[in-house]
């Protein structure tokens, strides 16, 4: 895990085995909430989970949609005994992974201040996170709703994407006022970017005009 921020770490980048996409790689996030540690997305690497008890482990467990249920939520789930989160749209597909312990489908807060934003489109069960961190930077986790491909922002269509959702999804996005956009999986760039409020209407303008179609594909 690597430090981002004084309250937000990284995890090691998960390369897929798929031979015609080398530059795709998954990250999940750990955010040091005061009410205890919250995870977003995936981590797979065993050095990751390990690094997790250094940081003083996983309280809660929250998946952007279902192609987050992997081994290591498995994993994280038996060794913490977290709590798992997902959006309720998302449980058939994670439940033949692990069971969550408690669904959403509506806008939510937790704790007060992590908000819980249901972001159908790529997945019917896809979900963003919006976080105000007390350091004085907003956080925004994406999942694999927003992200960038070699420097350019995109959407992504998978088998069970809804374009009209996306669209409804990325005008919700307009709304917010992100300092730091966190995406679970990107191709030759990083898994965050930080923008202003001009930069992030011009990332979506862009990604509302640049889908990239993995309907095809099994790995996002």
């Amino acid at each position: 895990m690597k430090p981002l921020y004084e309250d937000l770490w990284i995890s090691t980048p998960e390369f897929p085995a798929a031979e015609d996409q080398p530059e795709l790689m998954m990250h999940g996030f750990l955010l040091k909430h005061p009410r205890g540690n919250l995870l977003i997305s995936r981590v797979e690497h065993p050095a990751d989970q390990q690094a997790l008890v250094d940081l003083g482990g996983v309280m809660r467990h929250y998946l952007t949609h279902w192609h987050d249920a992997a081994p290591g939520a498995v994993a994280i789930q038996q060794r913490f005994n977290s709590a798992l989160y997902c959006h309720s749209r998302a449980l058939g597909p994670v439940s033949r992974i692990l069971e969550p312990d408690a669904t959403f489908n509506s806008l939510e807060s937790h704790f007060g201040d992590f908000h819980i934003l249901p972001s159908p489109g790529h997945t019917p069960g896809s979900c963003s996170f919006f976080y105000h961190s007390p350091y004085g930077k907003s956080y925004l986790f994406v999942g694999d709703t927003l992200t960038q491909d070699k420097g350019r922002w995109i959407t992504v269509t998978v088998a069970d994407s809804n374009s009209g959702d996306l669209q409804r999804t990325l005008a919700h996005y307009r709304t917010l006022r992100p300092d730091v956009v966190l995406m679970s999986t990107t191709r030759g760039h990083l898994s965050w970017q930080e923008v202003n409020g001009r930069q992030w209407q011009a990332a979506i303008d862009q990604a509302q005009y640049s889908p990239l179609d993995m309907r095809e594909a099994v790995i996002y």
